[in-house]
Protein backbone atom coordinates (compact mmCIF):
# COMPACT_ATOMS: atom_id res chain seq x y z
CA UNK A 1 0.00 0.00 0.00
CA UNK A 2 1.64 3.57 -1.00
CA UNK A 3 2.40 6.05 1.57
CA UNK A 4 -0.14 8.61 0.48
CA UNK A 5 -3.08 5.73 0.69
CA UNK A 6 -1.83 5.89 4.26
CA UNK A 7 -2.25 9.74 4.20
CA UNK A 8 -5.64 9.67 2.57
CA UNK A 9 -6.59 6.98 5.20
CA UNK A 10 -5.45 9.13 7.96
CA UNK A 11 -7.28 11.92 6.25
CA UNK A 12 -10.66 10.42 6.40
CA UNK A 13 -10.41 9.16 9.84
CA UNK A 14 -9.65 12.98 10.78
CA UNK A 15 -12.58 13.70 8.35
CA UNK A 16 -14.75 11.61 10.30
CA UNK A 17 -14.19 12.21 14.50
CA UNK A 18 -14.69 16.45 12.55
CA UNK A 19 -17.49 15.69 11.90
CA UNK A 20 -18.55 13.63 15.05
CA UNK A 21 -17.49 16.23 17.03
CA UNK A 22 -19.42 19.67 15.29
CA UNK A 23 -22.65 16.57 15.86
CA UNK A 24 -21.93 16.37 19.41
CA UNK A 25 -21.24 19.99 19.86
CA UNK A 26 -24.65 20.73 17.68
CA UNK A 27 -25.97 18.24 20.26
CA UNK A 28 -24.74 20.11 23.53
CA UNK A 29 -25.78 23.22 21.85
CA UNK A 30 -29.29 21.90 21.88
CA UNK A 31 -29.76 20.18 24.70
CA UNK A 32 -32.65 22.64 26.02
CA UNK A 33 -34.04 23.34 22.57
CA UNK A 34 -37.80 22.19 23.19
CA UNK A 35 -38.40 19.52 20.28
CA UNK A 36 -34.84 18.45 19.60
CA UNK A 37 -33.69 14.87 18.57
CA UNK A 38 -30.38 13.90 19.34
CA UNK A 39 -27.99 12.98 15.88
CA UNK A 40 -25.43 10.41 15.47
CA UNK A 41 -23.01 10.28 12.08
CA UNK A 42 -23.24 6.69 11.18
CA UNK A 43 -19.81 5.75 9.69
CA UNK A 44 -18.85 3.01 7.95
CA UNK A 45 -15.22 1.26 6.38
CA UNK A 46 -14.15 2.26 2.96
CA UNK A 47 -14.03 -0.31 0.48
CA UNK A 48 -10.78 -2.11 0.88
CA UNK A 49 -8.24 -2.37 -1.98
CA UNK A 50 -6.31 -5.85 -3.00
CA UNK A 51 -2.41 -5.59 -1.95
CA UNK A 52 0.50 -8.37 -2.43
CA UNK A 53 -2.22 -11.11 -3.97
CA UNK A 54 -4.74 -11.65 -1.99
CA UNK A 55 -4.59 -9.63 0.91
CA UNK A 56 -7.04 -6.49 0.96
CA UNK A 57 -6.00 -3.57 3.32
CA UNK A 58 -8.77 -1.16 4.11
CA UNK A 59 -8.81 3.04 2.82
CA UNK A 60 -9.94 4.12 5.98
CA UNK A 61 -13.69 5.69 6.96
CA UNK A 62 -16.52 7.19 5.51
CA UNK A 63 -19.89 8.76 6.38
CA UNK A 64 -22.78 6.76 5.71
CA UNK A 65 -25.48 9.49 7.20
CA UNK A 66 -26.78 11.61 9.93
CA UNK A 67 -29.38 9.69 12.29
CA UNK A 68 -32.28 11.27 14.08
CA UNK A 69 -33.11 9.08 17.16
CA UNK A 70 -36.34 9.70 17.05
CA UNK A 71 -39.65 7.42 17.60
CA UNK A 72 -42.41 7.92 15.54
CA UNK A 73 -44.26 6.43 17.24
CA UNK A 74 -43.72 7.89 20.44
CA UNK A 75 -43.87 11.15 18.96
CA UNK A 76 -47.75 10.23 17.98
CA UNK A 77 -48.79 9.21 21.53
CA UNK A 78 -47.22 12.69 22.85
CA UNK A 79 -49.27 14.62 20.34
CA UNK A 80 -52.08 12.86 21.80
CA UNK A 81 -51.43 13.52 24.94
CA UNK A 82 -50.61 17.28 24.53
CA UNK A 83 -54.04 17.19 22.87
CA UNK A 84 -56.06 15.66 25.42
CA UNK A 85 -53.89 17.91 28.53
CA UNK A 86 -54.73 21.14 26.61
CA UNK A 87 -58.08 20.05 26.05
CA UNK A 88 -58.97 19.28 29.55
CA UNK A 89 -56.85 22.82 30.66
CA UNK A 90 -58.84 24.67 28.83
CA UNK A 91 -62.23 23.14 29.93
CA UNK A 92 -60.79 23.44 33.82
CA UNK A 93 -60.51 27.25 33.55
CA UNK A 94 -63.31 27.33 31.86
CA UNK A 95 -65.67 25.57 34.09
CA UNK A 96 -64.14 27.50 36.88
CA UNK A 97 -65.22 30.70 35.55
CA UNK A 98 -68.54 29.14 35.57
CA UNK A 99 -68.47 27.35 39.02
CA UNK A 100 -67.55 31.02 40.51
CA UNK A 101 -70.57 32.62 39.04
CA UNK A 102 -72.79 30.01 41.72
CA UNK A 103 -70.20 30.54 44.72
CA UNK A 104 -72.84 31.63 47.52
CA UNK A 105 -70.00 31.45 50.32
CA UNK A 106 -69.32 35.23 49.87
CA UNK A 107 -73.21 36.47 50.14
CA UNK A 108 -76.39 35.78 49.03
CA UNK A 109 -76.90 33.58 46.47
CA UNK A 110 -79.99 32.85 44.05
CA UNK A 111 -80.74 29.85 45.98
CA UNK A 112 -81.22 31.64 49.13
CA UNK A 113 -82.97 34.99 47.46
CA UNK A 114 -85.49 32.60 46.45
CA UNK A 115 -86.33 31.10 49.57
CA UNK A 116 -86.33 34.63 50.90
CA UNK A 117 -88.30 35.18 48.31
CA UNK A 118 -91.08 32.57 49.14
CA UNK A 119 -90.45 33.35 52.90
CA UNK A 120 -92.08 37.02 52.37
CA UNK A 121 -95.62 35.21 51.41
CA UNK A 122 -95.08 33.39 54.51
CA UNK A 123 -95.09 36.24 56.53
CA UNK A 124 -97.65 38.07 54.43
CA UNK A 125 -99.61 35.01 54.95
CA UNK A 126 -99.75 35.72 59.02
CA UNK A 127 -100.03 39.59 58.58
CA UNK A 128 -101.65 40.26 55.26
CA UNK A 129 -103.25 43.46 55.84
CA UNK A 130 -99.78 44.69 57.29
CA UNK A 131 -98.58 47.09 54.24
CA UNK A 132 -94.91 46.76 55.77
CA UNK A 133 -94.89 42.82 54.48
CA UNK A 134 -95.98 43.90 51.27
CA UNK A 135 -92.92 46.13 50.88
CA UNK A 136 -90.61 43.52 52.06
CA UNK A 137 -92.13 40.93 49.59
CA UNK A 138 -91.45 43.94 46.85
CA UNK A 139 -87.93 44.03 48.24
CA UNK A 140 -87.28 40.77 47.93
CA UNK A 141 -88.73 40.32 44.26
CA UNK A 142 -86.43 42.52 43.54
CA UNK A 143 -83.52 41.10 44.60
CA UNK A 144 -84.31 37.73 43.09
CA UNK A 145 -85.05 38.87 39.74
CA UNK A 146 -82.06 40.87 39.78
CA UNK A 147 -79.76 37.87 40.49
CA UNK A 148 -81.81 36.37 38.37
CA UNK A 149 -80.21 39.01 35.32
CA UNK A 150 -76.65 38.63 37.52
CA UNK A 151 -76.31 35.08 36.78
CA UNK A 152 -77.87 35.27 32.89
CA UNK A 153 -75.09 38.36 32.23
CA UNK A 154 -72.23 36.51 33.85
CA UNK A 155 -72.90 33.73 32.41
CA UNK A 156 -73.28 35.07 28.77
CA UNK A 157 -70.03 37.46 29.78
CA UNK A 158 -67.93 34.05 30.34
CA UNK A 159 -69.31 32.69 26.50
CA UNK A 160 -68.09 35.74 25.27
CA UNK A 161 -64.92 35.49 26.88
CA UNK A 162 -64.46 31.25 25.43
CA UNK A 163 -65.55 33.17 21.94
CA UNK A 164 -62.88 35.44 22.00
CA UNK A 165 -60.35 32.93 22.98
CA UNK A 166 -61.72 30.53 20.03
CA UNK A 167 -60.91 33.78 17.64
CA UNK A 168 -57.58 33.73 18.78
CA UNK A 169 -56.32 29.89 18.95
CA UNK A 170 -58.04 30.04 15.30
CA UNK A 171 -55.43 32.70 14.02
CA UNK A 172 -52.14 30.68 16.37
CA UNK A 173 -53.57 27.29 14.46
CA UNK A 174 -53.64 28.96 11.09
CA UNK A 175 -49.85 30.16 11.55
CA UNK A 176 -48.76 27.15 12.81
CA UNK A 177 -50.13 25.06 9.50
CA UNK A 178 -48.19 27.65 7.62
CA UNK A 179 -45.44 26.59 9.43
CA UNK A 180 -45.85 23.24 8.32
CA UNK A 181 -46.37 23.96 5.26
CA UNK A 182 -43.11 25.58 4.79
CA UNK A 183 -41.01 22.85 6.86
CA UNK A 184 -43.00 20.51 4.22
CA UNK A 185 -41.48 22.29 1.13
CA UNK A 186 -38.25 22.85 2.76
CA UNK A 187 -37.71 19.53 3.75
CA UNK A 188 -38.23 17.90 0.88
CA UNK A 189 -36.09 20.26 -1.31
CA UNK A 190 -32.90 19.57 1.29
CA UNK A 191 -33.89 15.92 1.18
CA UNK A 192 -33.94 15.71 -2.76
CA UNK A 193 -29.91 17.46 -2.30
CA UNK A 194 -28.85 14.28 -0.75
CA UNK A 195 -28.54 16.14 2.60
CA UNK A 196 -30.52 14.67 6.02
CA UNK A 197 -33.35 17.79 6.66
CA UNK A 198 -32.92 16.18 10.85
CA UNK A 199 -33.39 19.61 12.25
CA UNK A 200 -36.55 20.83 10.01
CA UNK A 201 -38.39 17.49 11.05
CA UNK A 202 -37.45 17.89 14.55
CA UNK A 203 -39.10 21.16 14.00
CA UNK A 204 -42.11 20.24 12.04
CA UNK A 205 -42.84 17.35 14.85
CA UNK A 206 -42.66 20.36 17.13
CA UNK A 207 -45.29 22.39 15.12
CA UNK A 208 -47.45 19.09 14.80
CA UNK A 209 -47.68 19.00 18.22
CA UNK A 210 -48.58 22.43 18.92
CA UNK A 211 -51.26 21.97 16.54
CA UNK A 212 -52.41 18.72 18.02
CA UNK A 213 -53.26 20.75 21.16
CA UNK A 214 -55.85 23.10 19.18
CA UNK A 215 -57.58 20.16 17.62
CA UNK A 216 -58.07 16.51 17.12
CA UNK A 217 -55.82 15.72 14.33
CA UNK A 218 -54.31 12.58 12.37
CA UNK A 219 -50.75 12.96 10.45
CA UNK A 220 -49.63 10.54 7.67
CA UNK A 221 -46.33 10.82 5.22
CA UNK A 222 -46.79 10.90 1.51
CA UNK A 223 -44.10 9.49 -0.95
CA UNK A 224 -42.47 12.97 -0.95
CA UNK A 225 -41.87 12.90 2.65
CA UNK A 226 -44.29 15.41 3.30
CA UNK A 227 -46.60 15.37 6.16
CA UNK A 228 -50.65 15.37 5.45
CA UNK A 229 -52.86 16.42 8.16
CA UNK A 230 -56.69 15.83 8.39
CA UNK A 231 -58.77 17.34 11.03
CA UNK A 232 -61.03 14.61 12.47
CA UNK A 233 -64.42 14.94 11.76
CA UNK A 234 -63.67 17.55 9.34
CA UNK A 235 -61.30 16.33 6.01
CA UNK A 236 -57.84 17.59 4.76
CA UNK A 237 -55.97 20.18 6.71
CA UNK A 238 -52.52 20.30 5.29
CA UNK A 239 -51.69 18.32 1.64
CA UNK A 240 -47.91 18.51 1.07
CA UNK A 241 -47.63 22.49 0.45
CA UNK A 242 -50.95 23.62 0.72
CA UNK A 243 -52.76 24.49 3.94
CA UNK A 244 -56.10 25.52 4.69
CA UNK A 245 -57.33 28.16 6.88
CA UNK A 246 -59.80 28.65 9.99
CA UNK A 247 -61.79 31.35 9.26
CA UNK A 248 -64.54 33.01 12.27
CA UNK A 249 -68.10 34.53 11.72
CA UNK A 250 -70.55 35.78 14.26
CA UNK A 251 -73.86 34.07 13.58
CA UNK A 252 -77.60 33.19 14.70
CA UNK A 253 -78.02 30.96 16.84
CA UNK A 254 -77.86 27.19 14.84
CA UNK A 255 -80.14 25.00 16.87
CA UNK A 256 -77.31 22.74 18.43
CA UNK A 257 -76.54 25.17 21.38
CA UNK A 258 -74.17 27.76 19.71
CA UNK A 259 -75.65 31.37 21.36
CA UNK A 260 -77.02 34.11 19.34
CA UNK A 261 -73.96 36.04 17.95
CA UNK A 262 -71.42 33.92 18.62
CA UNK A 263 -68.62 32.63 16.76
CA UNK A 264 -68.69 29.90 13.89
CA UNK A 265 -65.63 28.02 12.78
CA UNK A 266 -65.20 27.56 8.78
CA UNK A 267 -62.83 26.18 7.22
CA UNK A 268 -61.60 27.01 3.61
CA UNK A 269 -61.22 23.15 2.79
CA UNK A 270 -64.25 21.97 3.88
CA UNK A 271 -67.24 21.34 1.59
CA UNK A 272 -69.81 22.48 4.17
CA UNK A 273 -67.87 25.37 5.17
CA UNK A 274 -69.17 25.57 8.62
CA UNK A 275 -67.60 22.82 10.82
CA UNK A 276 -68.31 24.40 14.43
CA UNK A 277 -69.83 21.11 15.82
CA UNK A 278 -66.98 18.65 14.45
CA UNK A 279 -64.62 20.02 16.00
CA UNK A 280 -63.04 18.03 18.93
CA UNK A 281 -60.84 17.54 20.82
CA UNK A 282 -57.90 20.31 22.08
CA UNK A 283 -58.33 23.87 23.52
CA UNK A 284 -60.77 24.76 20.49
CA UNK A 285 -63.33 21.75 21.12
CA UNK A 286 -63.15 22.16 24.81
CA UNK A 287 -64.08 26.03 24.51
CA UNK A 288 -66.70 24.91 21.71
CA UNK A 289 -68.04 21.83 24.67
CA UNK A 290 -67.92 24.47 27.56
CA UNK A 291 -69.78 27.59 25.59
CA UNK A 292 -72.43 25.31 23.23
CA UNK A 293 -73.18 22.78 26.07
CA UNK A 294 -72.54 23.51 29.63
CA UNK A 295 -73.36 27.26 29.64
CA UNK A 296 -76.35 26.58 27.13
CA UNK A 297 -77.98 23.67 29.08
CA UNK A 298 -77.08 26.03 32.29
CA UNK A 299 -78.47 28.82 30.88
CA UNK A 300 -81.77 26.94 29.20
CA UNK A 301 -82.52 25.62 32.94
CA UNK A 302 -82.02 28.92 34.47
CA UNK A 303 -84.57 30.32 31.97
CA UNK A 304 -86.58 26.98 32.77
CA UNK A 305 -86.36 28.53 36.50
CA UNK A 306 -87.25 32.42 36.04
CA UNK A 307 -90.39 31.04 33.44
CA UNK A 308 -92.02 28.52 35.86
CA UNK A 309 -91.75 31.00 38.89
CA UNK A 310 -93.21 34.11 37.04
CA UNK A 311 -96.19 31.63 35.35
CA UNK A 312 -96.78 29.98 38.58
CA UNK A 313 -96.63 33.32 40.91
CA UNK A 314 -98.92 35.14 38.11
CA UNK A 315 -101.43 32.19 37.73
CA UNK A 316 -102.39 32.31 41.28
CA UNK A 317 -101.75 36.03 41.94
CA UNK A 318 -104.16 36.73 39.69
CA UNK A 319 -107.36 35.15 41.84
CA UNK A 320 -106.49 37.50 44.52
CA UNK A 321 -107.93 40.57 45.33
CA UNK A 322 -105.50 43.55 45.96
CA UNK A 323 -105.86 45.88 48.86
CA UNK A 324 -108.18 47.88 46.27
CA UNK A 325 -110.56 45.52 45.47
CA UNK A 326 -109.17 44.65 42.28
CA UNK A 327 -108.27 41.28 40.61
CA UNK A 328 -106.40 40.14 38.03
CA UNK A 329 -103.76 41.56 38.53
CA UNK A 330 -100.23 40.02 37.44
CA UNK A 331 -97.55 40.10 39.78
CA UNK A 332 -94.57 39.66 37.53
CA UNK A 333 -94.20 40.74 34.41
CA UNK A 334 -95.94 38.76 31.55
CA UNK A 335 -92.96 37.19 29.67
CA UNK A 336 -92.71 36.38 25.98
CA UNK A 337 -91.55 32.97 25.84
CA UNK A 338 -89.29 30.31 28.18
CA UNK A 339 -86.17 31.77 26.32
CA UNK A 340 -83.70 34.49 28.27
CA UNK A 341 -86.87 34.49 30.84
CA UNK A 342 -83.89 34.75 33.32
CA UNK A 343 -83.02 37.89 31.78
CA UNK A 344 -86.63 39.45 31.52
CA UNK A 345 -87.31 38.58 34.63
CA UNK A 346 -89.26 41.79 36.47
CA UNK A 347 -92.21 43.47 39.12
CA UNK A 348 -95.08 43.94 37.07
CA UNK A 349 -95.52 47.70 36.87
CA UNK A 350 -98.88 47.76 38.86
CA UNK A 351 -96.52 45.98 41.70
CA UNK A 352 -93.21 48.02 41.38
CA UNK A 353 -95.24 51.16 41.96
CA UNK A 354 -98.05 50.13 44.46
CA UNK A 355 -97.08 47.28 46.75
CA UNK A 356 -100.68 47.22 47.68
CA UNK A 357 -101.74 46.28 44.59
CA UNK A 358 -99.85 42.56 45.97
CA UNK A 359 -102.94 40.08 46.47
CA UNK A 360 -103.17 38.17 49.97
CA UNK A 361 -106.47 36.86 50.16
CA UNK A 362 -108.81 35.66 47.31
CA UNK A 363 -112.44 37.25 48.80
CA UNK A 364 -112.88 40.89 48.84
CA UNK A 365 -113.62 42.96 51.97
CA UNK A 366 -111.75 39.86 54.03
CA UNK A 367 -109.35 41.43 55.67
CA UNK A 368 -107.64 38.00 57.49
CA UNK A 369 -107.61 36.48 53.84
CA UNK A 370 -104.26 34.61 53.34
CA UNK A 371 -104.92 32.16 51.09
CA UNK A 372 -103.42 33.58 47.95
CA UNK A 373 -100.38 34.55 50.36
CA UNK A 374 -100.17 30.79 51.58
CA UNK A 375 -100.58 29.04 48.36
CA UNK A 376 -97.93 31.38 46.75
CA UNK A 377 -95.64 30.13 49.62
CA UNK A 378 -96.15 27.01 48.85
CA UNK A 379 -95.18 26.69 45.63
CA UNK A 380 -91.24 26.55 46.89
CA UNK A 381 -92.38 22.98 47.92
CA UNK A 382 -94.24 21.61 45.28
CA UNK A 383 -93.43 19.52 41.94
CA UNK A 384 -93.89 22.10 39.48
CA UNK A 385 -89.85 21.68 37.84
CA UNK A 386 -88.92 19.43 35.26
CA UNK A 387 -92.11 18.09 33.99
CA UNK A 388 -93.25 17.70 37.61
CA UNK A 389 -90.17 15.82 38.79
CA UNK A 390 -88.63 18.18 40.91
CA UNK A 391 -89.22 21.44 43.10
CA UNK A 392 -87.41 25.11 42.71
CA UNK A 393 -85.03 24.44 45.17
CA UNK A 394 -83.86 20.85 44.26
CA UNK A 395 -83.76 22.00 40.35
CA UNK A 396 -81.47 24.93 41.25
CA UNK A 397 -79.25 22.52 43.58
CA UNK A 398 -79.46 19.91 41.17
CA UNK A 399 -78.06 22.62 38.50
CA UNK A 400 -75.65 23.96 40.73
CA UNK A 401 -74.35 20.10 41.64
CA UNK A 402 -74.19 19.22 37.94
CA UNK A 403 -71.96 22.39 36.94
CA UNK A 404 -69.65 20.90 40.13
CA UNK A 405 -69.64 17.42 39.26
CA UNK A 406 -68.36 18.43 35.39
CA UNK A 407 -65.84 20.59 37.00
CA UNK A 408 -65.31 18.19 39.54
CA UNK A 409 -64.63 15.17 36.83
CA UNK A 410 -62.71 17.17 34.26
CA UNK A 411 -59.87 18.23 37.02
CA UNK A 412 -59.64 14.36 38.22
CA UNK A 413 -58.71 13.75 34.60
CA UNK A 414 -57.02 16.28 34.39
CA UNK A 415 -54.88 15.29 36.91
CA UNK A 416 -53.93 11.42 35.68
CA UNK A 417 -53.53 13.62 31.90
CA UNK A 418 -50.70 15.27 33.47
CA UNK A 419 -49.04 12.24 34.82
CA UNK A 420 -49.73 10.56 31.34
CA UNK A 421 -47.87 13.63 29.73
CA UNK A 422 -44.93 13.57 31.79
CA UNK A 423 -44.12 9.68 31.60
CA UNK A 424 -44.37 10.23 27.63
CA UNK A 425 -41.65 12.91 28.06
CA UNK A 426 -39.87 11.01 29.95
CA UNK A 427 -39.73 8.17 27.67
CA UNK A 428 -39.00 10.59 24.33
CA UNK A 429 -36.18 12.05 26.68
CA UNK A 430 -34.72 8.19 26.90
CA UNK A 431 -34.81 8.24 23.34
CA UNK A 432 -33.94 11.78 21.93
CA UNK A 433 -33.08 13.60 24.30
CA UNK A 434 -29.64 14.99 25.05
CA UNK A 435 -27.16 13.76 28.09
CA UNK A 436 -24.52 16.40 28.83
CA UNK A 437 -22.42 14.48 30.53
CA UNK A 438 -22.60 11.23 27.92
CA UNK A 439 -21.92 14.21 24.77
CA UNK A 440 -18.76 15.64 26.61
CA UNK A 441 -17.40 11.88 27.17
CA UNK A 442 -17.91 11.43 23.20
CA UNK A 443 -16.51 14.68 22.51
CA UNK A 444 -13.83 13.63 24.18
CA UNK A 445 -13.33 10.47 22.39
CA UNK A 446 -13.60 11.89 19.08
CA UNK A 447 -10.68 14.29 19.89
CA UNK A 448 -8.60 11.26 20.55
CA UNK A 449 -9.66 9.76 17.71
CA UNK A 450 -8.83 13.14 15.21
CA UNK A 451 -5.55 13.47 17.13
CA UNK A 452 -4.93 9.55 16.13
CA UNK A 453 -5.47 10.44 13.08
CA UNK A 454 -3.52 13.00 12.56
CA UNK A 455 -0.73 10.89 13.78
CA UNK A 456 -1.17 8.26 10.96
CA UNK A 457 -0.39 11.15 8.64
CA UNK A 458 2.19 12.50 10.39
CA UNK A 459 3.72 9.20 10.67
CA UNK A 460 3.07 8.83 6.53
CA UNK A 461 4.77 12.18 5.81
CA UNK A 462 7.80 10.97 7.86
CA UNK A 463 8.15 7.60 5.98
CA UNK A 464 8.08 9.18 2.47
CA UNK A 465 10.52 11.47 3.76
CA UNK A 466 12.73 8.87 4.95
CA UNK A 467 11.89 7.38 1.22
CA UNK A 468 12.89 10.74 -0.47
CA UNK A 469 16.05 10.48 1.38
CA UNK A 470 17.48 7.63 -0.09
CA UNK A 471 17.14 8.04 -3.59
CA UNK A 472 19.11 11.50 -2.68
Amino acid sequence: MALPNVMQTGRSGMVAAKAQMATTSHNISNANTEGFSRQRIEQRADNAIPHGGKNMIGQGVTLARTDRLNDQYIEKQIRNASRDLSHLEEKDLALKQTEDIFNEMGGEGLNRLVSKFFNEFRKLANEPDNEAVRQSVRESTLAMANDFKRLHTSINDVRNHLDARVEGFTGEANAIAEQIKDLNIKIKVQELSGSAANDLRDQRDLMLKRLSTYVDISTHTDKDGGINVDIKGVGPFISGPNAEKFQVERTANDGEGKPENSFAIRSTGNASNDITHALKGGKIGALLEVRDQTLSGVLDRLDEMASTITNSVNAIHREGITRYGTKGVDFFKELPGKERASQYMALSDAVANDANQIAAGAIPDSPGDNRIAVAISQLQNMRVMDNGNATIDSFYNGLVADVGVVAGKTRNSLVQQKDISMQLDKMREQIAGVSIDEETANLLQFQRAFDASAKVISVADQCLQTVLDLRR
